[in-house]
């Protein structure tokens, strides 16, 4: 029997469980299917189910089939997909779509406003293909696109294709194209979105998501942009004034269309009309109609599209191109700035508040034209609205001002204006139109989120209830006149602080190769608004994609859209809600949010799944036990009521209205999904423990990420900030990014192992299995090459302690309940140690749930096979880190009692104790009866410390060899080091084993280059290092070599080899080494101060000196060519002094004597033309010898002194040689 054919008898997969509402006693309904279910997706009535094998499946209300189906309920095989395999389905409103395996688009149901992409047709009975053709191919006919998967909304179809490109379809903004006319028949592509890599698509009734991967190192760097694409004009203009920077963002660009009161149509903005729209949304225009009085939209209203009433009004949508985005970091400066939004702003920090009302009010004078027959107060405000519109929206603008013009003023400190202006990214958007009671109305529903939340926001709302990212603060201030003093500096200014990143951003982890899903995620957003379900900040619809600023560094994995509501999961299993919140299915306020907040849910509650209905929510989260557990928020049915029945609403006003539905009989839930008023889950029963065993290694993965989180939040970034020394500072630093890699490492494999639960849930979808070795790597950086033992070795914990009393007081409950210690009364220090090891804990976890994964499989199995082999690695990677600790803390204990003096000399991060002999264990021979000899061995070098002082003897170069016993009778060892030899004494036999193995293996693991991993070698030891062995060493001891480096081969603590000699003075041999000198062929440099210049040789050398046939060039020019001895000129050689057009060029050939020239030699005068032949002794012509002149006379005769003696000498002439140029020519 196969290991598949085993998993499947042990129990049932893909089971299907659906239910309405909630209540205490639901109970979901099974429905039974011939094959496990895949998939499911939901409509509003109607659902579309894919099982094994890829077949489609519908259910619920059909009422585009020719013949009524007799039975709603009942599940109906699509037979029109039959012969083809279908991988992913979705459901509209009212339609259905899904991907084959191919990438072929089948669509049905209905197509009155072109959801279908089939053209004539207002209804299509069965699945019917739909071809998405890139036009932009110079294919014919154009080349189709193959899809991965598809998100269908009420009147609108979306399709991710395999480039990674969003295709639409259907009717309304939320397509997010550039058309002028719905519906839209044929797929077209999201030109915004091009160039992105989106990573799914999710469809509300009228709006629409999309989770975008970051542009990182993959994607080259964000160009920063400077000039609008469409009209090439700048976006920023830019004036420096004597004490104040004016920044303008007041470009205009209409994208092209917009809408107006058919909402079919769409058309050409006037561009001299209105207020200019932000840079930050080029592509964005104001929603501007051309009608005077049209019916004005209302809140309650969720269909109504938005319009602006008059002309008159447009000096509102400032409203929103003056809109503030401020994160998370900065809520607390706006604090009490939501009240004076409306009533104006009474008292500013803001330099210069009346420049920017009169900016204002200049801009606002060019719309007075129809603003008087809107004039007095408008009832639905309460009186808070001003006679003029524009009044209202400059108090607000200026009050948005004050309550910012601390950051920017920081922003400015920090930042010159050009980085500043690279680091501004306003995210304004334009407003749209409606009564000044709309304006008013979502004005106060944010003082209502508010007052619940117990903060403070500005106008918009935009509140964000996470950690403040210090390093990403952003500023939007779009269509306001900025003027920053700086002035403010020295009074705003923010405390500078270290900055260290802690999640990586490029190349730390593999993401560029798809191994492991990407964390660094976008959301973006577009369609209607009229209930803040696009995120960002307002009621605005925008035409075309738009980042969720605030959602930008929350590592949001999946994202969901119920009608007119949206869900955002993150990797830390948080969950972010934002839109209508008419049943409570945001899950954390009665008011609804135009910003993502997080879902109130108790602690502990890790969410990995998430789905939206039409007024609900569904989560899977999971709990204290392995099982996972559904929560519910949102619209509640009463039991036997139909759905079209009265219903009753949970809107409960407390933190929390997030409902647990007990639903422990399903098995193990694998997926959730919501749709319309229904709900159903996928699950297992337990096959042969395999699911349970799976589940509980994601749930694993998933806790230990949200502790590594934790972590990292709540410790790590406060204590970089707080005051440490520069060494430990620097350790801390070191140990911080690699916990984030480490930390980031474990969030992408948490999401991987949730999106393989909720797909195939099989063995091959482990990435853990395939790539190992990333894991293996990673945490090996961080705890086998000793990251957190360097900062343990240094003393740094200890260093941590009082900053840690400092930021989380005298009781460590915060370190305590992070490190999941059971032990009482440790100190801080300690807490900190069991804490930044816990990373070494979570291997023996993976390999604790990798056997018991392998358990469920047969032996011969595949499947076992590479589950016990990842196993065994991890075990092995345990047994290491185990022993990386152990050290750790035996260095640790050791110099605590070492001497303080010598402890600052000898302690080094990387420094690990083996073993020493404060026990008198080991001794020297022959030392003093009262003399003081304490050995200590490291992974890198052997100490001896005598008293105060001590030698270091690197392990490179040293060796060791036992002194056999019966020679002396004692117990002793021979140690050699390039300068020293030492006769150690044990004290008994085994002490004799000990210390000879000990160096041994520490020598040899520090030629092999794991001088850190002494303990931790292979299980084969070698039984001694190499005696020849490449090494590096600096003498100290007096001579010729003092404070000269060498690098190169040893033989027995002797250079030997080929190596290379470096004095202090920048004197450099390169060559053959023999017995601990230059000998053989070799090369020498050597620096004359005097000229400036060097001197080099290049030759033979023996015993440390020049011997033999070699070249030497002198610094002056000159060259000598023959043989040396006893390191000077010996022997027949040429010496060539200066060049041809050099003052006083000459050329000796012949015998050398002890440097000098002695015997016969020949020595050409090039200068004089003169030449003489004859004898030498030193330096000097002593002797017979002949000279010839450069007009053919000669002269022979003795020399004495360098002279000649005329008596003896006479010329003679020849007359052949009487030319210069001959005679030179025959003598050269």
């Amino acid at each position: 029997m196969s290991s598949r054919q085993r998993l499947n008898t042990g129990g049932e997969r893909g089971l299907l469980h659906s239910w309405k509402g909630y209540s205490y006693s639901i109970t979901p309904e099974r429905l039974l299917l011939p094959r496990p279910v895949l998939q499911v997706a939901l409509g509003s009535q109607h659902g579309v189910l894919l099982v094994e094998g890829g077949q489609v499946y519908s259910f619920g209300e059909l009422p585009w089939k020719q013949s009524q189906v007799p039975e709603p309920a009942k599940p109906t095989l699509e037979s029109a997909l039959s012969g083809q395999r279908v991988v992913t389905v979705a459901a509209g409103s009212f339609h259905s779509g899904a991907v084959t395996e191919d990438g072929g688009v089948h669509m049905w149901g209905e197509n009155s406003a072109g959801q279908c992409g089939l053209s004539g047709l207002s209804t299509v009975p069965n699945p019917t293909p739909v071809a998405l053709q890139d036009l932009d191919t110079v294919t014919v006919p154009p080349q189709t696109v193959p899809v991965l998967e598809l998100a269908c909304g009420e009147k609108h179809t979306l399709a991710l294709s395999v480039q990674r490109e969003v295709w639409a379809w259907g009717s309304g903004c939320q397509l997010g194209l550039n058309a002028a006319v719905f519906p839209v028949w044929k797929p077209q592509k999201v030109e915004h979105l091009a160039g992105r890599y989106v990573l799914q698509v999710a469809c509300g009734a009228s709006h629409s998501l999309a989770l975008v991967r970051c542009l990182g190192s993959h994607d080259g760097h964000r160009p920063h942009v400077d000039k609008c694409g469409r009209c090439n004009e700048l976006l920023y203009t830019m004036t420096d004034k004597e004490d104040h920077v004016i920044i303008s963002d007041s470009h205009y660009c209409p994208l092209g269309v917009e809408l107006t009161e058919d909402d079919g149509k769409l058309e050409a903005p006037n561009p001299t009309t209105g207020l200019k729209t932000s840079p930050s949304e080029p592509v964005l225009p104001s929603y501007t109609s051309k009608s005077e009085s049209p019916a004005v939209p209302t809140v309650a209203d969720p269909t109504s599209v938005p319009s602006q009433p008059h002309a008159s009004e447009e000096g509102e949508a400032s409203l929103v191109n003056g809109m503030l985005q401020v994160t998370d970091s900065d809520t607390s400066a706006l604090s009490g700035a939501e009240s004076d939004a409306v009533a104006g702003a009474k008292s500013s920090p803001y330099p210069d508040e009346q420049a920017v009302k009169d900016y204002l009010k200049k801009l606002s004078d060019n719309t007075q034209t129809n603003t008087q027959a809107s004039g007095g107060l408008n009832p639905s405000t309460g009186g808070l609205m001003s006679s003029t519109p524009t009044s209202a929206l400059n108090n607000l603008v200026a009050s948005c001002a004050s309550a910012v013009g601390g950051r920017v003023a920081s922003t400015y400190e920090a930042l010159s204006l050009k980085k500043m202006m690279n680091f501004y990214l306003p995210s304004g958007a334009s407003r749209s139109g409606g009564s000044p009671g709309v304006v008013d109305n979502s004005a106060e529903r944010v003082r209502q989120e508010d007052s619940m939340q117990g903060k403070k926001s500005s106008s918009t709302g935009d509140i964000r209830e996470e950690e403040a990212e210090g390093l990403r603060r952003r500023l939007s201030l779009p269509g306001l006149l900025s003027q920053v003093s700086p002035r403010l500096l020295r009074k705003a200014g923010r405390p500078k602080m270290r900055a260290v990143a802690l999640t990586p951003l490029g190349g730390a982890i593999p993401e560029d190769h798809e191994v492991l899903p990407t964390l660094q995620t976008e959301v973006w957003s577009w369609g209607h608004g009229e209930h803040g379900q696009l995120g960002h900040g307002d009621n605005l619809a925008r035409l075309q994609p738009l980042c969720i600023k605030s959602l930008n560094n929350k590592e949001v994995v999946r994202v969901a859209a119920g009608a007119h509501h949206s869900l955002a999961l993150t990797a830390q299993s948080q969950v972010f809600s934002w839109g209508s919140n008419s049943s409570g299915q945001l899950g954390h306020m009665e008011s609804p949010s135009t910003v993502p907040r997080l879902a109130k849910l108790s602690e502990g509650i890790r969410v990995w799944d998430v789905s939206a209905g039409e007024r609900h929510t569904l989560l899977l989260a999971d709990g204290d036990c392995i099982q996972p557990i559904i929560y519910y928020s949102g619209q509640q049915v009463k039991e036997g009521e139909e759905e079209g029945g009265n219903e009753k609403e949970l809107c409960v006003g407390t933190s929390v209205n997030v409902r647990f539905l007990c639903f422990s009989q399903l098995g193990y839930v694998s997926s959730v999904f919501a749709g319309g008023r229904r709900c159903v889950a996928l699950s297992d029963r337990n096959v042969m423990g395999f699911i349970a065993s799976l589940h509980e290694l994601a749930s694993a993965e998933r806790r230990f990420y949200c502790k590594l989180c934790n972590i990292k939040s709540q410790i790590l970034r406060p204590l970089l900030d707080s005051a440490l020394g520069q060494v430990i500072f620097g350790l801390l630093q070191t140990l911080a990014n690699l916990f984030g890699r480490l930390c980031h490492l474990t969030g992408q494999h948490a999401t991987s192992l949730t999106a393989s639960l909720r797909r195939c849930r099989e063995v091959k979808s482990l990435l853990i299995l395939e790539h190992t070795s990333i894991f293996l790597d990673c945490y090996n950086e961080y705890v086998y090459c000793s990251a957190v033992g360097n900062f343990q070795v240094m003393g740094g914990f200890q260093a941590l302690t009082k900053p840690s009393i400092d930021l989380f007081g005298k009781g460590p409950e915060l370190l305590q309940k992070l490190s999941e210690c059971g032990e009482e009364n440790l100190t801080t220090a300690d807490l900190l140690v069991v804490l930044f090891y816990l990373p070494a804990r979570h291997l023996h976890e993976y390999s604790r749930l990798l056997l018991k994964l392998a358990t469920c499989f047969e032996v011969c199995s595949t499947e076992y096979q590479k589950l016990q082999d990842s196993c065994s690695k991890f075990e092995a990677s345990v047994l290491q880190l185990k022993r990386k600790r152990k050290e750790a803390d035996y260095t640790v204990h050791f110099w605590k009692i070492f001497p303080g003096k010598m402890t600052d000399s000898l302690r080094k991060p990387y420094r690990r104790l083996i073993c020493e002999s404060s026990n008198k264990g080991l001794t020297l021979q022959n030392a003093g009866r009262f003399s003081v000899n304490w050995f200590i061995l490291f992974n890198d070098v052997l100490v001896h410390a005598q008293f105060s002082t001590h030698h270091i003897f690197p392990l490179a170069t040293l060796w060791v060899e036992p002194i056999p016993e019966e020679d002396t009778g004692l117990y002793g060892l021979k140690v050699i080091t390039p300068e020293e030899t030492l006769t150690l004494l044990a004290s008994s036999p085994m002490e004799k084993i000990k210390w000879l193995r000990s160096i041994n293996q520490a020598v040899d693991q520090a030629l092999s280059g794991k001088g850190q991993d002494v303990a931790s070698g292979s299980s084969v030891q070698k039984l001694e290092p190499p005696i020849s062995r490449t090494a590096s060493y600096t003498f100290y001891k007096e001579g010729r070599l003092k404070d000269a480096t060498y690098e190169g081969r040893w033989l027995s603590g002797k250079p030997n080899g080929r190596g290379v000699l470096k004095w202090c003075d920048g004197r450099i041999y390169t060559g053959a080494f023999k017995n601990g000198l230059e000998d053989g062929f070799g090369e020498f440099v050597a620096p004359n101060k005097a000229l400036n210049k060097n001197d080099h040789y290049q030759g033979y050398w023996k015993d440390g000196k020049m011997h033999g046939l070699g070249t030497y060039r002198y610094a002056s020019g000159e060259v000598y060519d023959g043989s040396f001895q006893e390191g000077v000129r010996h022997g027949h050689g040429m010496l060539r002094s200066g060049k041809l057009n050099t003052s006083s060029p000459s050329v000796f050939i012949g015998q050398w004597l002890q440097d000098k020239k002695t015997g016969y030699g020949v020595f050409d005068d090039i200068t004089k033309g003169e030449k003489y032949m004859g004898m030498w002794q030193d330096h000097q012509r002593q002797g017979t010898g002949v000279v010839v002149t450069q007009f053919g006379l000669y002269y022979e005769g003795a020399f004495k002194d360098n002279k000649m003696m005329y008596n003896f000498g006479k010329p003679h002439c020849l007359m052949d040689t009487i030319h210069g140029p001959n005679f030179s020519q025959e003598n050269n």
